[in-house]
């Protein structure tokens, strides 16, 4: 299937203020005129200052942490529960481009991610193998976390959508961005993946139902991570990769861990699934992490991922296309069906948006995403405009004309 054809989706991501700003019809109506079918709206989100060109009226918009941009109903939470937008014009936007009616609809929905709830509820928060707190981040495998998931994404599923599209329904990385970060220690994959591990009183008690021996597998992450930190070296990025690969080979507790994790978040998105009606598509964003292989690092395997919903979208960002080609043929291969990957690229990137839609087309992927219309430049959105009234043919030969 081609992009081209009516059937396949095309995208855009966008944020309630860039829509508030102008209108729902008047954002619809520049959407069509991009060639897209569809509107994907985050309604909700962490803090953080976005420089907006399409903002009409703003330059910076400066987001709330942790709040969500409809109206919950309260009555369907439990020991955690959302808290709404301060902002009332942005908890309204997906009734307004709801009734426009022109694009498809679907919500961007942060599950877990969300400091502000994490503040609130630290007993549901990730630890590491220290017990230090990830406050940022609630744990998959807290029960209380996982109904507040299922909650959510339930009560978003009574706005007139298309569907969902799940954002954080597993661990972050330790390399994900916090608010702001500081180390003077060089950053590498090994480290990254010990630091990201949790040992949170939830995981180590499915650690204890599996037979596995939680204490001491921390005290080994402890061990390995205080001798390098204490060592005048740093590892080479294919030196941490080895260390890394000899790590899972020689510790079978590890790899039994991070397969544990991987059910988890399969788990927990079969659960949303189902919890939600047919008529409303579920899809998960599969990893922030580059290359989609290390999904891994977040409690992410591809294909059961996949399969627990409707599919995974997945951030080819990439600096090149032919990094975006490579990504986007291994990440099929994993999932096993193409009708089962939907792409999200960032017509910013360099890669060039005609080069990398090929690059996605080629691999079998017809639905794709457009990350996000309110940071974009006009120059950026007209190259995007241009690359879907090319086709799949003449895509890769605006790729030069796009920087």
């Amino acid at each position: 299937m081609l992009l081209g054809r009516p059937s396949a989706l095309r995208s855009l991501y966008v944020y309630p203020w860039d829509v508030a700003s102008q209108g729902a019809r008047e954002f619809a109506a520049q959407a069509l005129a991009l060639g897209m079918t569809a509107a994907t709206l985050a309604l909700g989100g962490r803090a953080g200052k976005f420089v907006s060109p399409q903002h009409r009226g703003c330059r910076v918009v400066f987001a709330e942490e942790g709040t969500v941009c409809f109206e919950p109903d309260p009555r369907g939470y439990g020991e955690i529960a959302p808290v709404a937008h301060s902002d009332p014009a942005l908890r309204h936007v997906a009734e307004d481009l709801a009734a426009d009616g022109r694009l498809q609809l679907r919500a961007k929905l942060p599950l877990l991610h969300n400091a502000r709830l994490g503040a609130q509820h630290p007993l549901h928060v990730v630890r590491n193998a220290w017990g230090d707190a990830y406050a940022h981040h609630l744990c998959p495998s807290s029960p209380a976390a996982l109904d507040y998931a299922l909650a959510l994404s339930a009560d978003c599923a009574r706005l007139p959508l298309r569907g969902l599209v799940l954002e954080a329904p597993n661990w972050l990385s330790y390399a994900h961005d916090h608010e702001r970060g500081f180390a003077q220690a060089r950053g590498n994959l090994w480290l990254e993946a010990l630091l990201s591990l949790c040992f949170c009183s939830h995981c180590r008690q499915r650690a204890s139902a599996a037979d596995l021996d939680a204490d001491a597998l921390a005290a080994r992450v402890r061990a390995r991570v205080d001798a390098y930190l204490a060592a005048p070296v740093d590892a080479a990025p294919d030196q941490a990769a080895a260390w890394l690969l000899a790590d899972l080979l020689e510790m079978p507790q590890l790899a039994a861990y991070l397969a544990l994790r991987q059910a988890r978040v399969a788990e927990a998105v079969a659960a949303i699934r189902a919890r939600l009606p047919r008529d409303r598509e579920v899809w998960a964003i599969a990893t922030t992490r580059r290359p989609t292989a290390n999904a891994w690092l977040e409690g992410s395997q591809l294909a059961a991922l996949a399969r627990a919903c409707d599919g995974v979208e997945v951030p080819f960002y990439e600096t090149d296309a032919a990094r975006v080609a490579a990504d986007a043929f291994d990440t099929v291969q994993r999932v096993g069906d193409p009708t089962r990957v939907r792409a999200i690229l960032r017509p910013g990137d360099d890669a060039g948006i005609g080069a990398a839609l090929a690059a996605v087309q080629a691999a079998g992927i017809a639905d794709v995403g457009f990350y996000n219309y309110g940071l974009l430049r006009p120059h950026r959105l007209q190259a995007l405009a241009a690359a879907l009234r090319a086709g799949p043919a003449g895509g890769a030969n605006l790729a030069a004309g796009e920087a």
